[in-house]
């Protein structure tokens, strides 16, 4: 689900959305809402999960691309704009989009990863640049871009809110010169940017409607500048013990690799233990007094 909450966040962010990574995940896997955010913010990462949901049940049937499809993923990601996904002023364009997806499927086994990212991106420009819908027809290009990476087994392309204004820019020159290779070029030399770290202040401690839940969701997503990154990865491993070494750098803002080497102070104080393979396997809290600082 880690990827669902980064192209749902990312997406959102570019039309406006304030939300963090970390406070689209807790709305997205928790259902909880974050202080001082407004209920279209919130709403409109809503509905894009549940489109990309669908986006990756229809990636995962191996179906061909139709334009009901299509407008069935419009119907659910563009509620929000209060746009009727199914009415679109240009039939042609999504059944040209078809055509594009469906001849990489056609031959996805020979296709090279270049050439499928290729094909996702000039379904990006085709959609943004004839406009189909009223509104969001950035969010459906990004979620169509993603259903055809996902659907090829690649790695989904993200754009980052730090690179909105190249990627605006880019998107305007395209289609004003009319050129598609304009923006697919530049989308090719940014294919997986790497998230921002957010800033701790930009963390809030987030609302809990349930009193029974508040004390576990405070010790897991306040932040506590005082406390040591081995304190937090041990905190995070009691609630999460499946948390992989890429998600607990994520989550403490600091390397992977400063992260394997925490555990292996752990482990080698005996405050930390091993169950099962690196695969499949999760993490033991030794809970005993530790003088780890």
């Amino acid at each position: 689900m880690r990827n669902l909450s980064d192209m749902v966040q990312s997406s959102a962010a570019l039309e406006g959305c304030t939300l963090t990574r970390g406070q689209c995940r807790l709305l997205l896997e928790k259902e909880i809402s974050s202080e001082g955010k407004t209920i279209r913010e919130q709403m409109l990462c809503l509905d894009l999960a549940r489109a990309y949901r669908k986006c990756m049940e229809f990636a995962e049937a191996r179906e061909f691309w139709s334009s009901y499809r299509i407008k069935t993923l419009a119907s659910l990601a563009l509620r929000s704009f209060k746009v009727d996904g199914k009415a679109v002023s240009d039939e042609g364009v999504l059944r040209k989009a078809c055509d594009m997806a469906n001849e990489q499927r056609l031959h996805m086994r020979t296709a090279t990863a270049a050439d499928i990212y290729m094909a996702s991106f000039q379904i990006h420009f085709l959609i943004s640049d004839n406009c189909p819908w009223p509104q969001g027809n950035d969010v459906m290009a990004r979620l169509l871009m993603n259903y055809l990476q996902l659907e090829c087994g690649l790695e989904p392309t993200v754009v980052r809110p730090s690179g909105m204004d190249g990627y605006r820019r880019i998107l305007k020159v395209a289609s004003d010169e009319d050129i598609a290779e304009i923006f697919v070029s530049h989308m090719l030399e940014h294919p997986h940017d790497p998230p921002e770290p957010e800033p701790v202040s930009a963390v809030p401690v987030p609302r809990v409607p349930c009193p029974d839940r508040e004390d576990t969701l405070l010790r897991e997503h306040a932040v506590i500048r005082k406390k040591s990154s081995r304190e937090r990865i041990l905190e995070l491993l009691r609630a999460h013990p499946r948390m992989t070494t890429r998600e607990l750098a994520e989550e403490i803002n600091i390397s992977a690799k400063g992260i394997e080497k925490q555990l292996g102070i752990l482990k080698a104080a005996g405050a930390l233990k091993r169950i099962g393979p690196d695969k499949g396997g999760h993490w033991q809290v030794v809970e005993r007094k530790s003088k780890m600082t």
